[in-house]
């Protein structure tokens, strides 16, 4: 089919859709699932048909037209690229492919796997963008808000790209990077075309039609904006799509009816706290079943979204307890902005899950005691059936990771150490509760009765529990480690301990009955690794490729770079000298933990699920990942753990601490720290600091905030040392590309926001001098500041901008004493 005659199709089947009411649909003869839009349909049956049309007249052949374009770019060959309207050349065989494809790679002189990750991510279906039908993008595409050229400046010469001499490793890496998880490499100053204009909101969230699309049918979103189609105007918007939005799937069916709390509920959970009444303030009372609902959807629509710890479709609030109830209510109430509400329920819930712990006779005595000497003894003194039974204890260790949630992030110094005491309870909890996966794997296709539907839904709710406990351990791992991350506590809870498998896939976690379920497990093809056996063969790989098979999920992907993270923190805990601030660690464990970071992310590329759409099935979690992976590339080289002081909640000590922190050295290693850090300031800058800022509360989660922070620092340390050396050591040409990108982003946000209010203008002059370092150095801190500061969601995050503005001034005293 041509690419008019599916721009003519198109139309028409959008205006069926306008008339009929949306019934027209369009279904892959492949695997049966439906579509709205015909070109919706041809990117899910390339996913099947591994077709890649866009071929290029060297050989090499795209499954996108965006693709096919940034090829033609980087060969420097885009002036013998077929017209616009030409119709797309269906593929060669595999072999020829391939033949081609090797040409290409070895006649440009470029590293394979540059070349080759993008392609490799194409064979699976992976949300990328794709690109529209032409007729679609004549309708939509629309005169851009930002220039592109602006933000992205083309500074690499063809001579540089054509013989790859100067394209440093450092630089092919972070571009692959950006290639594998869907940003294209116009978001990196390395390529980029003026003339190219982007929308930074999708057109298809303009269309006339006015047409919602499910989350699953994946709308395209273009190369250049990864995240256009699902940042949200207003906090608002995303809260009201999700309750009340009947063409959204995910707000009808399950989650809308799941969440609903009747007057019968309400009352069970009230009359399950009758017997612990006396240990609740006087004043307190259950909320209502609307405050009640509007709570725990809020919660599942926020929180859970980046700890997927529940099962949603088997969700039923009377199966769990009140403690648990009133740890979920007090987080959806933060998320609902009623801080006096979530207060109460915090305390509320803490008194019960701690009275529910004193109460446990064998909970109270394996507190002192080694688990395995108290298991034993238990046997042998036949107290085993005494013993908590398993769901029990899972349900105790979500009710605790909900509250500490709560409390690690409240803006009050006494609720941090609130969730310090739960930090401990809830690491012991763990471990009473066992870290190893002794589960037998529930079968999808049950052996007896295969056509008994009640079977099979035993099966299913049998699997959901035990996946159900398996995440709530990881993520509890997880979190703890956050908590450790923040406040610079060692980790309570060591990555060799955590025996489990990493989760499943995400189509089975969401499946919202057994038959999906059934479906979706048969679809998979090995068991995921065990935590253990994963992280070391992250560590250990030395190839290019992928070293685990399967690919975990996005989570267990997430799960595992906390693996990663902790192994920094505890190899700079040991490595240093009690005597010693230096920031430096061993070049052999710089050179391991590298390895692993690039092992992680070849694995992230390739995972199905890797898509940054949290409005997607698979949520904000690859996009938060993406954020903790900077933060472990800047934190081998940034020792500013022990300099936040995060727990006091004091801007004035945050920022002294921090301005006192040991400064960086400049060298070739430090490079792909520079990248990312520069990376984490461009997607507010390009996207609208305000405009994320003030819509951050679905997708932006605190742990953004905490990698943003030591990103702000790193950089505003390596330009501050710059301008002290350069005079002394000229500028390599990474720092020179790296300079002039951090440039033109600093420029671009000051064009549009006001970061000097407070000065005259002859130091307003002086400041926005941005071919000074210390210029930069400062920019970059007040736009951090800025950002921070605007956040509308959790006050914590407001005070890390106060800190981060306190720091940037005395970082602005301290150049004025030097030059005065």
């Amino acid at each position: 089919m041509t690419q008019d005659m599916v721009g003519s199709t198109s139309s028409n089947k959008r205006q069926k859709v306008d008339h009929n009411g949306g019934a027209n649909l369009r279904m892959c003869h492949h695997c049966g699932k439906s579509f709205k839009r015909t070109e919706h349909l041809e990117r899910h049956v390339r996913t099947h048909t591994k077709e890649k049309p866009f071929l290029c007249h060297c050989g090499a052949s795209f499954a996108r037209r965006d693709l096919l374009t940034r090829h033609q770019r980087i060969a420097e060959h885009q002036g013998d690229a077929p017209s616009p309207g030409s119709v797309p050349v269906p593929g060669p065989g595999p072999g020829a492919l391939t033949q081609s494809r090797q040409n290409s790679i070895s006649s440009h002189n470029v590293d394979p796997c540059f070349c080759a990750r993008p392609q490799q991510a194409m064979q699976v279906p992976v949300a990328v963008p794709a690109p529209l039908p032409l007729a679609v993008q004549e309708q939509t595409q629309r005169p851009p808000n930002i220039d592109a050229g602006q933000f992205v400046p083309n500074f690499f010469s063809p001579q540089m790209l054509d013989g790859g001499v100067d394209f440093d490793t450092h630089f092919r890496e972070f571009t692959s990077f950006l290639d594998g998880v869907g940003l294209s490499a116009e978001w990196s100053p390395f390529f980029s075309d003026r003339d190219r204009y982007q929308d930074p909101v999708d057109p298809e969230l303009r269309d006339e039609d006015n047409e919602t699309t499910s989350p699953q049918q994946g709308a395209p979103t273009r190369a250049g904006t990864p995240f256009s189609s699902w940042l949200p105007s207003v906090t608002g918007n995303r809260i009201n799509n999700y309750v009340s939005d009947t063409d959204n799937p995910r707000a009808v069916d399950p989650e809308t009816r799941l969440f609903k709390v009747t007057e019968e509920q309400r009352s069970k959970v009230k009359a399950s706290i009758q017997d612990f009444s006396h240990l609740l303030d006087p004043t307190f009372c259950v909320p209502s079943r609307h405050s009640l609902t509007r709570y725990i959807t809020s919660f599942f629509g926020g929180f859970h979204s980046h700890m997927p710890f529940i099962h949603v479709p088997t969700w039923q609030i009377t199966e769990h307890s009140p403690e648990l109830i009133f740890g979920i209510a007090a987080i959806g109430a933060q998320y609902c902005f009623e801080r006096k509400a979530s207060e109460r329920l915090f305390f509320a819930g803490k008194a019960l899950v701690l009275e529910r712990l004193r109460r446990n006779a064998e909970l109270l005595d394996m507190s002192a005691i080694p688990r395995i000497h108290t298991v034993n003894s238990a046997k042998q003194s036949g107290r085993d059936s005494n013993a908590p039974d398993k769901e029990s204890q899972v349900e105790t260790i979500r009710a605790l990771v909900t509250l500490m949630g709560f409390s690690t992030w409240e803006p009050k110094a006494a609720m941090v150490q609130e969730s310090f005491v739960l930090q401990g309870i809830l690491t012991q909890a763990l471990r009473n509760a066992g870290l190893e996966d002794v589960d037998e794997l529930v079968s999808s296709t049950p052996s007896s009765h295969p056509h008994d539907s009640n079977a099979l839904w035993h099966d299913w709710r049998t699997w959901a529990k035990q996946e159900s406990c398996r995440r709530s351990k990881l993520i509890c791992f997880s979190f703890l480690h956050t908590h450790s991350i923040a406040y610079n506590v060692y980790p309570t809870l060591r990555s060799n301990e955590v025996g489990l498998r990493l989760p499943c896939s995400t189509k089975e976690w969401k499946a919202p009955n057994a038959a999906s379920w059934r479906a979706a497990a048969r679809e998979v093809q090995e068991p995921q690794l065990f935590f253990r056996e994963a992280l070391s063969l992250l560590l250990n790989n030395k190839s290019e490729s992928a070293p685990l098979f399967p690919i975990p999920t996005p989570l267990g992907n997430y799960v595992l770079l906390h693996g990663l993270l902790q192994r920094i923190h505890i190899v700079r805990d040991l490595s240093l000298p009690i005597t010693s601030s230096s920031a430096s660690l061993p070049s052999e464990e710089v050179e391991k933990l590298e390895r692993g970071l690039r092992s992680w992310t070849s694995c992230w590329q390739q995972a199905p699920e890797s898509t940054l759409d949290p409005n997607n099935e698979n949520g904000p979690i690859p996009f938060t990942s993406s954020s903790l992976l900077a933060l472990a590339y800047v934190r081998i080289y940034l020792h500013l753990g022990p300099f936040r002081q995060l727990e006091t909640r004091d801007p004035q000590l945050i920022s002294e601490a921090i301005a006192s922190s040991p400064d960086i050295e400049r060298s070739d290693g430090i490079i792909a720290a520079l990248l990312y850090a520069t990376h984490m300031i461009g997607i507010p800058v390009r996207l609208g600091v305000d405009r994320v800022a003030r819509s951050q509360a679905f997708f932006w989660s605190v742990r953004h905030s905490l990698s943003g922070l030591d990103c702000a620092v790193l950089l505003g340390k390596w330009l501050s040392k710059l301008a002290e050396t350069v005079s002394e050591s000229p500028l390599t040409d990474s720092e020179d590309r790296i300079l002039h990108w951090v440039r033109c982003i600093v420029e671009e946000a000051y064009t549009v926001v006001d970061f000097e209010q407070s000065h005259d203008d002859q130091e307003i002059t002086n400041l926005l001098d941005f071919t000074d370092p210390r210029n930069l150095s400062l920019a970059v801190l007040k736009i951090w500041a800025h950002f921070f500061k605007s956040n509308t969601q959790w006050l914590f995050i407001n005070i890390i901008g106060n800190s981060t503005f306190a720091v940037s001034m005395h970082a602005s005293n301290s150049f004025s004493t030097v030059t005065s």
